[in-house]
């Protein structure tokens, strides 16, 4: 009966344990689903997933069956519907569109960091790899749901354009085809390259404004490509540096003539190809190099979790400071200063501006203006987009940060007025602002001076034209808009609907002054034109920035008015007699 009831006991062998590692897999593969699934419903169910479709359908449409939206510059005679017209229209659409690839990725990353469930799901058993390629999968298939407005309104547009007339049939077929191509050439692999490293940068350090930040890396790179396509020395280089797949469209095409853009096919072998497969592969290792290292720290309480914000470090700036108003300035000031996505945009935006101000051919206008303006207007115009950000989103955080740390309680108890309160805090965002506008107006000052042609004018000539730009053109509207935004943000109450909201109205303001003259007294924080002929437009200048500084003040007028104080019980007294004084 022993050697019996022994010899019934089962043998453990390699084969006995093939069935318990497929069954490991099948429930990974079952939470991949799950987590997939949670995410594709939670992205539909926002009402900006539907609005974003909505922008990508009517600018498509737009485009394609008016004269009022143009995607296409220097398009000249070449037909909208073209191949070629339509390869550069659906890089720049999908260039457009980095906004909202931003949001719809920062939102499947970062859900469960601003929900506070990181470490709940952590110990579900839940595997890092299986819950970054879930929300990465589920990311890419709710943009490939928002992306294919385009074709869509491409085919809608030329249906409504064409009508009925002789030939509509192939007519419609062509522009089936052409966009059908494009979108699979040009948007879907930037898409899957856009969304990787953005869910890389999210997951890597858990913030916004890491993934803004690389946003902007994207957009700094696709506009330096486009500026070194333009010089046949550097072309390739330009091509290769494109993420969006435009600079490798224009390089292939640059000697066509408007007869073979409007019928040959962007041939997709070469440089376009390579341009594709490079950044593919980039994408992937870089997710690949994440998962690797740091696939420990994706869930749960890893060193990105723990790290000690900025606003613990600067503590001593209040100590410090004699006044409260002095206090909350230098306290803000310091803590913007030591803020990495601060201080990673604002080298973005140097590096971008100053990469494009020195590549980029300084081209005179009719009137003659001379070459070291322009250099100085190129250098704004390329930083403007990092300002407009940087601008969004910090004037933000004077209202959030308290608020994400939760320490806004700790803040309402204390006996501060509300005057030193805004005051304190504006003040101090805007001296931290020279930390990226004196970088910008020394390598302006360079860039003008080094190339600067006869032109140009004495040395004082320069000076007088860099001093206006630097104040009237660069520093005064980036003060404007920041303004603007904290308005919106303390107006609102709401910290993701006031960032799309303003968002969304500058790329609306762009978009309606690029079709319509509009009157520059309702385009927000825009200075006069910098030179007329060979002299600097001082009134001009003068005039439009007292008036928009007359509109900002009144827009702190109404943020003192409607800040969110947060107060206690214990100190409203103290606060009330404080603001009596």
């Amino acid at each position: 009966m022993t050697g019996n009831s022994r010899s019934s006991k089962p043998v453990r062998t390699e084969s006995n344990a093939l069935p318990a590692a497929v069954q490991d897999t099948a429930v990974q593969r079952a939470r991949l689903f799950a987590v997939w699934q949670f995410e594709i419903r939670a992205q539909l169910r926002e009402p900006l997933t539907v609005l974003y479709l909505l922008v990508f359908g009517l600018l498509s449409f737009g485009y394609a069956a008016s004269d009022v939206v143009e995607l296409v510059s220097s398009r000249g005679a070449v037909p909208r519907t073209a191949s070629w017209a339509l390869m550069l229209a659906f890089g720049g659409l999908t260039a457009f569109g980095q906004v909202i690839t931003t949001m719809i990725a920062t939102t499947a990353m970062l859900r469960d960091e601003a929900q506070r469930t990181r470490e709940l799901v952590a110990t579900s058993g839940l595997g890092a790899r299986t819950w970054f390629v879930a929300r990465v999968f589920a990311a890419l298939c709710v943009m490939v749901l928002v992306y294919a407005a385009m074709p869509l309104g491409i085919v809608l547009g030329t249906a409504v354009s064409i009508g009925a007339t002789t030939g509509s049939t192939q007519m419609l077929q062509g522009a089936i085809t052409a966009s059908l191509r494009a979108f699979a050439v040009i948007t879907l692999p930037t898409m899957v390259v856009v969304t990787l490293l953005l869910a890389t940068a999210a997951a890597y350090t858990r913030r916004v404004l890491g993934v803004l930040a690389a946003a902007l890396a994207l957009v700094g790179l696709w506009q330096l490509a486009l500026a070194l396509v333009a010089q046949p020395n550097t072309a390739y280089v330009g091509a290769l540096l494109d993420p969006f797949g435009n600079a490798p469209v224009l390089a292939i095409s640059t000697s066509w003539s408007d007869a073979e853009r409007a019928t040959r096919l962007v041939p997709i072998a070469g440089l376009l190809l390579l341009n594709r497969v490079l950044w593919v592969t980039i994408a992937l290792a870089l997710s690949g190099a994440l998962l690797k290292t740091r696939s420990a720290q994706l869930l749960g309480s890893g060193p990105a979790a723990t790290r000690t914000p900025a606003v613990y470090r600067v503590g001593h700036a209040l100590s410090r400071a004699r006044s409260a108003t002095a206090s909350l300035r230098a306290f803000t000031s310091a803590w913007m200063r030591l803020d990495g996505g601060w201080r990673v945009v604002s080298a973005l935006a140097v590096v971008n501006a100053v990469a494009n101000a020195a590549t980029r051919p300084a081209v005179h206008d009719a009137v003659a203006t001379p070459t070291s303006a322009v250099v100085l207007l190129l250098v704004s115009t390329h930083a403007r987009l990092f300002l407009i950000l940087l601008a969004t989103v910090y004037a933000g955080e004077l209202v959030w940060r308290e608020r994400d740390v939760r320490v806004d309680q700790l803040m309402g108890s204390l006996p501060v007025s509300r005057r030193a309160l805004v005051l304190g805090r504006i003040s101090g965002l805007l001296t931290a602002q020279w930390q990226v506008v004196g970088p910008l107006a020394v390598c302006g000052l360079l860039l003008a001076v080094v190339r600067a042609t006869p032109d140009a004018g004495t040395l004082w000539s320069i000076l007088s034209q860099w001093t206006a730009w630097t104040v009237c053109v660069l520093w005064l509207p980036f003060v404007h808009l920041t303004m603007l935004s904290l308005a919106v943000h303390v107006l609102l109450d709401h910290k993701v609907l006031a960032h799309l909201l303003l968002i969304g109205g500058w790329v609306l303001a762009v978009s309606i002054d690029q079709s319509f003259a509009t009157p520059w007294w309702v385009r927000f924080a825009e200075s006069a034109p910098l030179m007329l002929g060979d002299a600097v437009r001082w009134g001009a200048l003068a005039q439009r920035g007292a008036y928009w500084s007359a509109v900002s003040a009144a827009c702190v007028l109404l943020c003192w008015w409607r800040w969110p104080v947060r107060a206690t019980a214990a100190t409203s007294v103290a606060r009330t007699s404080l603001t009596s004084r």
